[in-house]
């Protein structure tokens, strides 16, 4: 469970991660991020995992997160958090600059290796996508 712990807070690491902007507000080892389009995706990820795979399904999903945030620029936010006292609930803040960057993101060798690896592991899975109270508010984070 400790492993799970310490992957799960290098995912949240991860998950805090969006350097939104262009190439001169470029953050060290991210691509350049787009500015959010009217089509772009607000989700929340509902996921609930088996408790015997929870630490190989942290081990995806950090990966998964960390590739995505630093190749992909129109993925802009993968924040992750698992509930304190039951942390095979896992809930992540996903968001796409337009629906051809998730649709890009989705077909992406790295989201297809974590999708494949991890349906076994998946018990229920709830993608729902938000609405911005303020559009203005941006989470605005780095990778070093």
């Amino acid at each position: 469970m400790n492993m799970t712990r310490n992957l799960l807070a290098a995912w949240l690491l991860f998950g805090l991660l969006s350097c939104g902007g262009t190439e001169k507000h470029k953050q060290p080892g991210m691509c350049a991020k787009q500015p959010m389009a009217a089509d772009g995706i607000v989700r929340l990820s509902k996921i609930e995992v088996y408790p015997q795979y929870l630490d190989e399904y942290m081990k995806y999903a950090t990966e998964v997160g960390e590739i995505s945030l630093r190749t992909e620029p129109g993925v802009l936010t993968m924040y992750a958090v698992a509930e304190k006292d039951n942390p095979c609930q896992i809930t992540i803040l996903e968001t796409y600059v337009s629906k051809e960057a998730y649709d890009k993101h989705i077909a992406s060798a790295h989201f297809q290796r974590y999708k494949q690896g991890t349906l076994h592991m998946v018990k229920s899975l709830e993608l729902t996508d938000q609405t911005p109270l303020n559009p203005a508010n941006k989470i605005s984070n780095f990778m070093e």
